[in-house]
């Protein structure tokens, strides 16, 4: 999919193999093979300093932004190049899934009284909160913070289109954008966060197989 970062490649597993402690991981490093001409499974990633994968050093590799997750069966993982944003670009993605919608007390510890207010609202209570649970995840990601954190810190506005709000102390957040994916034939709601000068512009998702 194109974006205010460049191209970020968007990949997905679903299977045994995918539910795997590490496997949105194991998807990362395959990603960043195919995307770089190298033997699959060979690129070395680390955690920085904040927990997110990086590529380590002398590997002969590009500077690229990495994020994955996993849920239940299904893993994702996304890869873009890095670029010069002041401050530096970020990325993050989350993937979610409820059988039932959420119960009372999760809506009240999950989201901030906005949130449940806009939620109340919305035509699809359990879509609605994934949509944020995924948003608030994505962005506690793509800037290494704990989940915890994300629950009280970022603020997610649902319309006219999922936003981020509110972020910290910061109450107009610019140039941090968080894009709803859609992954064929999965229940999943997956949402791909990232800080960019101007908001991003998806395409429609195709599946890339993992070989």
């Amino acid at each position: 999919m194109p974006s205010a970062l460049g191209p970020v490649d968007v990949w997905w597993r679903v299977g045994a193999t995918a539910a795997g402690r590490g496997s949105g991981r194991a998807l990362l490093r395959h990603a960043v093979a195919v995307r770089c001409g190298r033997e699959p499974g060979a690129p070395r990633l680390a955690p920085d300093e904040r927990g997110r994968p990086v590529l380590l050093p002398g590997q002969g590799l590009p500077a690229l932004l990495l994020t994955a997750a996993r849920c239940g069966p299904l893993a994702v993982a996304a890869l873009a190049p890095a670029s010069s944003v002041p401050g530096g670009a970020v990325l993050g993605i989350d993937a979610e899934h409820l059988a039932s919608p959420p119960s009372p007390d999760l809506l009240r510890h999950a989201l901030r009284a906005a949130e449940r207010t806009e939620l109340a609202r919305h035509p699809s209570p359990t879509g609605g909160f994934l949509t944020l649970w995924t948003a608030k995840e994505a962005v506690a990601k793509a800037v290494g913070w704990p989940l915890l954190r994300a629950l009280v810190d970022v603020e997610i506005a649902l319309r006219p289109r999922p936003a981020v709000v509110r972020l910290g102390a910061d109450a107009a957040p610019r140039g941090r954008h968080v894009v709803p994916l859609r992954l064929p034939g999965l229940p999943h709601t997956v949402t791909l966060a990232l800080r960019a000068p101007r908001p991003p512009h998806p395409t429609p998702e195709r599946e890339t197989p993992w070989t």
